[in-house]
């Protein structure tokens, strides 16, 4: 019986070892050519296994970017949530939480540049999930240094400046060092706080790798 249950175990880890490299492989492809244009087959070729034994692992393809997103998610850096809670103004706060969703954004750039939130239903829910999140830490932030005057429009516009699509469009498109950037991102969320204040609240820039 001993040598029965250690086979099963053995098989069962091999299989969830074999599981996990046609998840990286996944993850591989999906950043090279985006979700759409990857197939199984490329799947199976970078993973160096048959279609049939993708197939079984991952019948349908939400199964597949399930795991996918979880494997990308789990690597992703920390968000300095206390840290970021425990700053001494808002001033502070904004700059450590622009800082910690850079680190984010560098991290997921290989996969949301392809914006397939679009065209594909899962990964437009999980975003979703995201952005609610991200909207209600704002609020927490927002609450811990304005008290009951945090308005609807503020959250709103926090959680749009820092958002991956305007990050990406300073530092790409306009092709902005990442620290100017970064002061952008803080002088834009204190500005939707306070107008007349916030470019004398950020006279100097951070510096974070």
């Amino acid at each position: 019986m001993k040598t029965r249950a250690y086979n099963i175990e053995t098989r069962r880890n091999q299989q969830a070892a074999l599981k996990a490299s046609i998840v990286a492989a996944t993850v591989e492809q999906h950043a090279a050519r985006g979700a759409i244009a990857t197939s199984y087959a490329d799947i199976a070729k970078q993973a160096g296994v048959s279609l049939p034994t993708i197939y079984k692992h991952f019948p349908t393809q939400d199964e597949l970017l399930q795991s996918c997103t979880s494997h990308v998610i789990a690597r992703a850096p920390r968000m300095p949530n206390e840290e970021i809670q425990a700053a001494p103004d808002l001033a502070t706060a904004a700059e450590l939480l622009v800082a910690a969703m850079e680190k984010q954004h560098l991290h997921f750039e290989p996969w949301f540049t392809w914006r397939e939130d679009r065209v594909i239903p899962f990964l437009a829910e999980m975003l979703d999930g995201f952005r609610a999140m991200q909207s209600e830490f704002v609020s927490t932030i927002l609450a811990h240094h304005l008290g009951k005057n945090v308005r609807r429009e503020m959250v709103a516009g926090w959680e749009s400046v820092l958002s991956f699509d305007l990050w990406h469009r300073l530092v790409r498109s306009h092709g902005l060092p990442r620290p100017v950037a970064r002061h952008v991102l803080v002088r834009c969320l204190l500005a939707i706080i306070e107008p007349k204040q916030a470019a004398q609240k950020t006279t100097r820039h951070r510096r974070t790798p």
